[in-house]
C-alpha cells in the first residue's frame, strides 16, 4: 500500500500543481454521484432565470444572474449534458511495470482535429457509483478492466470542468489493470485508437505541444 500511494503521488505531481490536490489521493474508495461541489465560496449571485435555447446531445441554457455587483442582471450561455445530471468521470491507467500509461486517440469535433487524451465518459442513471461508471468507461474505450483503484478527489467531491459548463469531474487512476479480450462496446459516434506504453516524459510532452486535451492534461 505504501508503494502504491508513494507512486500515486509521484504520478500526481507529474500533472497537478495545487498542493491541497497531494494530500491523501489514494485513500479513497468510490462515493455515489453527487451534486456536491469540492468547495464552495459563498457569494451574493442570484440565478434569476433559466431557459433551454437549444437541446440536442448537449443543451445550451440561458442562465440570468443578479448581484448588488451589478448594475443590471447578466445573461451567460451555460453549456449542460442532456443525458445524464450525475457528472462525469476520467481514468488515468498505469502500468507499475513497464512504468507506462494506456491513453486514447479521438477524434475530437469542438476542435476538428484528432488529439490524445485520456478514458472518459458521463455517469448515466445505469451507474450505481462513479467508480462504476469509470470502470465501465476505461473497459470500452482501453479495453482494460480491474487493477488497484484510486479515486484523486475526496468522497462526495467533484471539480467543475469549466467557467461556462455544468458537469463536473471526478478523476481516477487505476493501477496495473489487465487487458480485456471482448469489451463492452463504445458509443456509435466514437472512434478510438488505444494507445499503449506511452511513458510519462510522452505525456508530458503531448501536454507541452498541444497533442493533448485540457481534461486529459489536467
Amino acid at each position: 500500500t505504501n508503494d502504491y500511494n508513494i507512486m500515486t503521488r509521484r504520478l500526481l505531481s507529474l500533472f497537478i500543481t495545487l498542493p491541497w490536490f497531494l494530500v491523501d489521493a489514494a485513500s479513497s474508495n468510490g462515493a455515489s454521484p453527487s451534486s456536491s461541489r469540492a468547495f464552495y465560496r459563498p457569494h451574493d449571485y442570484d440565478i434569476v432565470n433559466e431557459e433551454v435555447l437549444y437541446e440536442g446531445w448537449r443543451k445550451v441554457i440561458r442562465r440570468t444572474v443578479q448581484s448588488p455587483k451589478l448594475t443590471k442582471h447578466i445573461d451567460f450561455d451555460v453549456i449542460d449534458q442532456t443525458h445524464s445530471t450525475g457528472g462525469a468521470v476520467i481514468i488515468f491507467a498505469w502500468n507499475s511495470t513497464s512504468k507506462s500509461a494506456t491513453i486514447i486517440r479521438e477524434y475530437m469535433p469542438g476542435c476538428h482535429r484528432v488529439l490524445g487524451g485520456l478514458a472518459a465518459g458521463l455517469v448515466e442513471e445505469k451507474h450505481a457509483t462513479e467508480e462504476e461508471a469509470a470502470r465501465y468507461e476505461l473497459e470500452e474505450e482501453c479495453h482494460l478492466a480491474g487493477g488497484t483503484w484510486y479515486r484523486l478527489i475526496d468522497d462526495g467531491v467533484s471539480v467543475p470542468m469549466d467557467k461556462y459548463v455544468q458537469t463536473e469531474i471526478v478523476p481516477y487512476l487505476v493501477v496495473d489493470p489487465h487487458h480485456v479480450p471482448n469489451p463492452r462496446p463504445i458509443d456509435d459516434e466514437e472512434d478510438i485508437e488505444i494507445v499503449t506504453d506511452v511513458s510519462a516524459e510522452e505525456i508530458m510532452q503531448m501536454v507541452k505541444k498541444g497533442d493533448m486535451n485540457l481534461v486529459g492534461g489536467w
